[in-house]
């Protein structure tokens, strides 16, 4: 166990050492978009108007543990697919994932998009160092297709290779409703063997939500996703309603993003219940959603859109229910309307199943 944590230490001194203050503007698009999974069993999201849909599926043999998941955005036209299996029976437990994954992004101007497509396969080692933490070790193979960022018709083809490292904590998931969790990752992209980026990332991201008592529950997050380094790197977006709610989806963006949510849950019936045919309604509850967030970096990249960094608060207010749809059992339903807290007249709708702020 203890050389374990010996090479995790070089592994990190490595993962931060290189030359990285020459930056090309003139190379490729990359969009960054990441989903944080962390919860166990399957999983599954729908969200309305973009039908956005979300599916994971879990499974855990004797030795075994396999993870498949599935993406895709109707309305950004965004998609992805993945796999992942790990052993599960060792201090250490190496695995593997393949991914592929395609978005499309409106960054040149209000009309103009661009995509980008990565397809990939990540090694990786998993140290369970409690019931409640653990010390991933990864590293990405992955070849690109992107525009040129000052000519959007170029079409380039190319290697990125990386190694990250990412710390877990999470406390016991007994209710959703109490809980704490705490991620951070470290990932850092080499020019070596036709790799094409030299940057330096840093992830975190703090969720917690409480119920104060059977009539009041909050949950929220912080998020930090941006680059430590001058070096060309991926963009970042905010905007919609899993980052900025009553904004644009991906309405703002750059090299380091900065966001929080902030939603209350006012039950003034908690033991409210309605039956209709087989369909039950249970706890319906008064949603009021706070966020806030802000981009950096964006305004040195030449030939996007111009961005602010001025920081942007979301409002939106609503309603939720609970229910048991097909093969579905205790399912969260959600409608809200949220709107900029300077454009009240600027109105946002908000809808879907699977839970908000997940």
């Amino acid at each position: 166990m203890k050389y374990f944590r010996y090479v995790l230490i070089a592994f990190v001194l490595i993962i931060s050492s290189e030359n990285v203050w020459a930056q090309d503007e003139a190379g490729p698009v990359k969009i960054k978009v990441r989903r944080y999974i962390f919860k166990m069993g399957n999983q599954y999201s729908v969200y309305i108007p973009n039908f956005e849909f979300h599916v994971l599926l879990q499974k855990s043999f004797d030795i075994i543990r396999s993870v498949v998941t599935a993406d895709y955005d109707f309305r950004r036209k965004d998609m992805g697919f993945g796999m992942s299996h790990s052993l599960n029976k060792f201090i250490v437990n190496p695995g593997v994932s393949v991914d592929d994954k395609l978005y499309f992004r409106e960054i040149f101007n209000d009309s103009t998009g661009v995509w980008y497509r990565k397809q990939s396969i990540t090694p990786f080692l998993i140290h369970q160092l409690s019931n409640n933490s653990t010390l991933v070790m990864e590293f990405n193979f992955g070849k690109e297709w992107s525009p040129k960022i000052r000519m959007g018709t170029d079409i380039l083809s190319y290697y990125d290779y990386s190694a990250k490292v990412h710390y877990l904590y999470q406390t016991d998931r007994s209710s959703k409703w109490n809980d704490r969790l705490f991620f951070i990752a470290f990932e850092r992209s080499y020019k070596i063997f036709k790799g094409q980026y030299n940057y330096l990332l840093l992830e975190s991201l703090l969720k917690y939500s409480t119920e104060f008592n059977r009539y009041v529950r909050y949950k929220g997050n912080i998020c930090f996703r941006g680059n430590l380094t001058p070096q060309e790197s991926p963009l970042f977006f905010i905007g919609g309603n899993s980052t900025l709610i009553g904004y644009e989806n991906d309405e703002f963006w750059g090299r380091r993003v900065f966001y929080s949510q902030n939603l209350l849950e006012l039950k003034p019936f908690p033991e409210f219940i309605l039956s209709i045919s087989k369909a039950e309604f249970r706890r319906l509850s008064l949603l009021c959603q706070i966020d806030y967030g802000q981009t950096r970096g964006a305004s040195y990249v030449k030939d996007l859109k111009l961005q602010t960094k001025d920081l942007k608060i979301g409002i939106g207010i609503g309603f939720g229910v609970n229910t048991d749809l097909p093969f579905m059992p205790d399912t969260d339903l959600h409608f809200i309307i949220g709107s900029p807290s300077d454009d009240f007249m600027n109105v946002k709708y908000y809808a879907g199943f699977g839970g908000w702020l997940n």
